[in-house]
């Protein structure tokens, strides 16, 4: 009777034992998923962060284009402009000189006039079109400046805490301060993003102020 009852035992400790051993499985291969789930969702993030500063960098080079194509063309503008002012002024000098030329003198006094008004007026028109250009562009340099400061850091701080709770024996206090200089990297670089924005709204200000001295100038 001692022997079957100890087989009986042996059995029921063994089939026990398979039972925690399938449950041990189970929850390694749960582990297992949900690691990979996490490393997933981290891996996209970080997609997602580097097309975002794809697309800031392909931004601050379309408005550095356009500043370069518009000073180049105010440039040549003014030169223009600055020889449409002699040849005023000699055609004037030419009238005053001469009752004889008095009509040649004038008519021509009258087309350098209208060619440097129309220089002039080119010239006021360049620089609103690449205003309101770069008002644009600066309006989504802003928007995208807005969501990394705000969604992305969320995001980022999100996954760090929740990769620190299924890694609790290897987080230490490494980690938590690594984590906590991403957290000041990022907003170091957004203070320093908005300081380049205050800098380019002030360079515009100076351009239109610019503008407006050239044109009482002018006006003189």
């Amino acid at each position: 009777m001692e022997e079957p009852e100890k087989q009986q035992g042996e059995l029921r400790e063994k089939s026990r034992l398979q039972h925690l051993q399938q449950e041990q499985r189970f929850m390694e291969e749960k582990n297992k998923r949900k690691k990979a789930l996490l490393s997933k969702a981290i891996a996209e993030r970080s997609k997602h962060t580097q097309a975002e500063a794809v697309k800031l960098k392909r931004i601050q080079k379309e408005l550095q284009t356009l500043d370069d194509m518009v000073s180049n063309g105010i440039g040549i503008l003014r030169s223009r402009i600055e020889q449409a002012s002699w040849e005023y002024s000699q055609a004037r000098k030419r009238f005053e000189k001469a009752e004889v030329e008095y009509v040649s003198a004038k008519l021509d006094l009258h087309k350098k006039m209208d060619v440097k008004e129309q220089l002039t007026e080119h010239l006021y028109t360049i620089i609103q079109q690449n205003e309101l250009r770069k008002a644009y562009k600066l309006e989504e340099l802003m928007i995208l400046l807005e969501m990394e400061t705000d969604e992305e850091r969320l995001e980022l701080e999100i996954e760090v805490e929740r990769l620190l709770q299924h890694q609790e024996a290897q987080s230490g206090n490494g980690e938590g301060n690594s984590a906590q200089t991403g957290d000041q990297a990022k907003e170091d670089g957004s203070s320093s993003a908005s300081i380049r924005v205050e800098e380019r709204k002030a360079e515009d200000t100076k351009l239109c102020d610019s503008a407006k001295e050239l044109k009482a100038e002018d006006t003189k």
